[in-house]
Formats: structure tokens, sequence, C-alpha cells
């Protein structure tokens, strides 16, 4: 049976919650929901095509999967099969920053960068050096497709 007392406190609880949701600035409400989009699911960031001329797969693949379970990562260059699961990696949530390292045939393979609502930017260094990458967040691998700056014009750059 509910009592008088236990709507009273209920009320009193959601007025409270009322309180501290309305106090948040514009910006800061904004912020709060953003890292709670950022908290948990799929993110894909890869430039994966097929080079018209030869047929050759170029690029690459970089996919963050978050749970409150733990994160995961796996990246795939376009000369691999599978992709490799990371074995050490950092994300930080404030930041949005992103350290991860991976073993490839070649030799250790590691990243830093951010991740940004749309594109994942950072430096990858293997065994030939630093290079700077700049990934666009898809929805799907467009790796079969033709890289853009194809001559036919038939595929648009959708990335």
């Amino acid at each position: 049976m509910v009592t008088l007392a236990t709507w009273r406190r209920a009320g009193a609880i959601f007025v409270a919650a009322l309180a501290i949701l309305g106090a948040m600035s514009p910006a800061e409400a904004k912020a709060a929901w953003i890292k709670s989009n950022w908290a948990s699911g799929t993110f894909v960031y890869a430039d994966l095509c097929t080079l018209p001329e030869s047929g050759t797969r170029v690029g690459q693949r970089i996919i963050l999967r978050r749970s409150p379970n733990g994160d995961a990562l796996s990246y795939e260059g376009a000369d691999k099969s599978e992709p490799l699961a990371a074995a050490s990696m950092t994300v930080d949530d404030a930041t949005k920053a992103i350290t991860f390292a991976v073993q490839t045939e070649a030799g250790p393979l590691r990243f830093q960068g951010i991740a940004a609502p749309d594109t994942l930017t950072g430096t990858l260094e293997d065994e030939a050096g630093a290079h700077s990458v700049h990934l666009p967040r898809v929805l799907r691998s467009h790796a079969h497709e033709a890289c853009p700056g194809e001559t036919t014009g038939s595929i648009g750059r959708r990335r």
C-alpha cells in the first residue's frame, strides 16, 4: 500500500531531479548529451577503396566498439584480409583521444589521435615511420568502390 509519505518522498525526489537538470546551461546539457552518446556504440572510420586502374585495394579501417563492459578496437589495412584486434588501447572520454597498438606481420603499428563526430585524425607509426591519417566516419566500408578521383565520374565521393 502506497502511503501519502511515500508519494511526498517520490515528489521531492522528482522536484530535486528537475532542479538539477534545470541548473545546467545549454552548453553543459549538450556536453552531457554528447558524452552519453560517446559512451557506447560502434564507430567505424575508414578510407578503404579500390584503384580503378589496377583493382588494388588501398586504405584502412578502424572500428571502435564502446560498451559499459569495456572497449574494443580493430584495425584493418587494405593488404590484410582480416581485422587485427588492438592489444592495448586507451580512450579518453573527456578529450576523445585514442591510442592503440596492433601487431602486424611487418611489425608493430601504433596510433595516437582524436575522434571527432565525423573523423578520426592522428598519426600511425609503423616500421616505415610516422604517417598522418584522416579517416572519415562511415556507416559502411567502401572497399569495393572506386577511390575518389577515378576518371569516369560514375562514383561520387560519399564518405
